[in-house]
């Protein structure tokens, strides 16, 4: 008879585990008597009184020693009694094998992990893959930066505090001639960041791509220069408020200060509010410079001249800048310069992987995203599929009620990157492809549950970009007026009866803004379906006038088109009527 303590289950054939805490070993059992009583955490407040109790009780069992790693879930350990057989008098062999880990991930084998684009996952991939020089020199030249700036100091690590991991990403970044430009960052890892301790407020306003097109209209309209400019190592421009201590770099520690960790200064990528204070100093510069920023979009500012007028929009770390004089765009490199390490990437030809395509003699200018899709196509191996004509067919209807009927279908699916598809689509609606924005919506509707009927929707999308792949925005010289068109159906959603809201605005003809969504509540009638699209387009068209107004672009009548008689007249004049006075 043995005292021991439950400590977990085993499998069915060597049933309990248990603890013996007189032998200190671990052991399985079937037979046993538990005393729910006393616990492993009373045991010694306990152990006197319950002496006596626990002698009376006496089983038989058979135990077996186990290892130590199969114990899981010690928190609340039983007190049990076991009696055991006499142990042989010869205990079993044991092994003298010395374990050996596996070699499959040595560093003499070459095991690289590498992303679709060929960049490898980590330093030690890095380091032993073909291109190892290049990336060295990225990283000497990422960390001579980050002294340059005076990104951090050294200091000993204070008590309480709690110092952030880092690693090094590579990403290979090809540019508009093809070359591919290596690029390797020091990055924090921002998880391990606590809310109200290492940051307070993230938010960092991003452009619209609404703004984006409105600006190359008002270039191709008024025969404007365009340059684009990169901000070299832009977050480190930006001063913390916080006191956030770092792991210094791997592969780069200080010689005989290797106990030491890293006071950041300077924001670096990875933290999570990076981007914050490197726009909260962008935006001080360009106050500084008597820049005006938009209220319509914090991205764009205007500086207003005599006769003339300057533009510059920023992304991230890149910015735009617009003028009819290339001197007076100069100086304001200039001026970036002084303040910010720039490189001058001289006329646009991409911004955010879309190509920019531009004919100053005949004014013209064409915004296109082709090798984006070229490599959707091939992600999604539909290269050599047929093309379709329309973004959707008529014929295909979609429900959450359509469900998985097989193993088979649920296995076929959980492989599927539906997801991931929709998303990728939706990035090139939202960029120059207003034609498929009502079928991105209606596939976008089943990303919790797909079946194979809406993965044909998607394919049916991607078939149709195959066959309008050299389509995109063209920008043209023309008058920039604003003109809105308005649509809606009527409970064509199988689930919910609600309807969907269209509408899309030009301007100088070229497609400006864009928009397919269900409507938040159920139509009666059509005239409401339609009244409720006209509404939502209206918002949409206040903020389009008011930032051309801002740029210098006046819009004093914007028209709006309709094509229900009923909405018309109740947004003329709202007649009381007893199918709409709920409107």
């Amino acid at each position: 008879m043995r005292r021991c303590y439950f400590i977990g289950y085993g499998s069915d054939m060597y049933g309990y585990k248990f603890w013996d805490d007189q032998n200190k070993k671990f052991i399985r059992s079937r037979n046993v008597t538990f005393n729910k009583k006393i616990f492993y955490k009373d045991k010694f407040s306990a152990e006197s009184t319950c002496v006596g109790k626990l002698s009376e009780i006496y089983e038989k069992a058979t135990l077996e020693e186990i290892l130590e790693s199969d114990v899981t879930n010690r928190s609340q350990s039983i007190g049990v009694e076991v009696k055991l057989e006499p142990e042989p008098s010869n205990p079993p062999r044991k092994s003298s094998k010395i374990p050996v880990p596996p070699d499959r991930y040595s560093v003499s084998l070459h095991y690289l992990l590498l992303t679709d684009a060929g960049e490898p996952e980590c330093c030690s991939e890095a380091m032993q893959g073909n291109n190892s020089i290049e990336w060295e020199l990225e990283m000497k030249y990422e960390i001579t930066s980050l002294q340059k700036n005076k990104t951090w100091s050294l200091i000993k690590f204070p008590e309480g505090k709690k110092a952030l991991q880092n690693e090094w990403v590579y990403r290979l970044k090809e540019e508009s001639d093809g070359r591919r430009r290596y690029m390797a960052r020091l990055v924090v890892k921002g998880f391990q960041q606590k809310q109200g301790i290492d940051f307070i407020e993230i938010f960092f306003p991003f452009v619209k791509m609404t703004t984006i097109r409105v600006i190359l209209s008002i270039v191709v309209a008024e025969n404007l220069h365009l340059e684009q400019l990169d901000v070299k190592t832009a977050f480190l421009h930006g001063d913390l408020e916080e006191d956030i201590y770092m792991t210094q770099p791997k592969g780069f520690e200080v010689p005989v200060k290797e106990n030491l960790v890293c006071k950041l200064h300077k924001s670096l990528y990875g933290l999570k509010q990076a981007p914050r204070p490197w726009y909260k100093k962008f935006n001080e510069f360009m106050r500084n410079s008597r820049f005006s920023r938009c209220d319509m979009d914090h991205c764009c500012y205007v500086k207003k001249y005599t006769n003339s007028y300057v533009i510059l929009v920023v992304y991230v770390d890149e910015m735009l800048i617009a003028r009819s004089s290339m001197a007076e765009i100069n100086k304001l490199k200039q001026q970036l310069a002084k303040t910010f390490e720039m490189k001058d990437l001289g006329p646009p030809k991409q911004i955010l992987g879309m190509r920019i395509l531009t004919n100053r003699s005949e004014g013209i200018l064409k915004f296109s995203q082709e090798k984006y899709i070229h490599k959707l196509l091939d992600r999604f191996y539909l290269e050599d599929s047929k093309t379709r004509n329309t973004p959707l067919g008529s014929h295909l209807k979609f429900s959450k009620k359509q469900s998985l009927q097989t193993d088979e279908e649920k296995c076929y699916m959980s492989s599927v990157p539906y997801a991931s598809t929709v998303g990728s689509l939706m990035y090139a609606m939202m960029c120059t492809i207003p034609d498929i924005a009502h079928a991105v919506n209606v596939v976008s509707r089943f990303l919790s549950n797909p079946v194979k009927e809406h993965r044909e929707g998607v394919k049916w999308i991607l078939r149709y970009l195959k066959g309008t792949l050299e389509m995109c925005l063209c920008f043209r010289k023309s008058n920039l007026t604003l003109q809105g068109f308005s649509d809606a159906d009527l409970g064509e959603d199988f689930d919910t009866k609600k309807s969907t809201t269209g509408y899309i605005f030009t301007l100088g003809g070229t497609a400006m803004s864009w928009k397919s969504k269900l409507q938040h509540r159920v139509a009666l009638s059509t005239t409401e379906a339609e009244y409720i699209a006209i509404s939502e387009a209206a918002k949409e068209m206040i903020w389009l006038k008011n930032f051309l107004n801002e740029l210098g672009k006046e819009q004093d009548i914007v028209s709006m088109l309709s094509d229900n008689q009923g909405a018309i007249s109740l947004a003329k004049n709202p007649v009381f009527h007893s199918r709409c006075k709920h409107i």
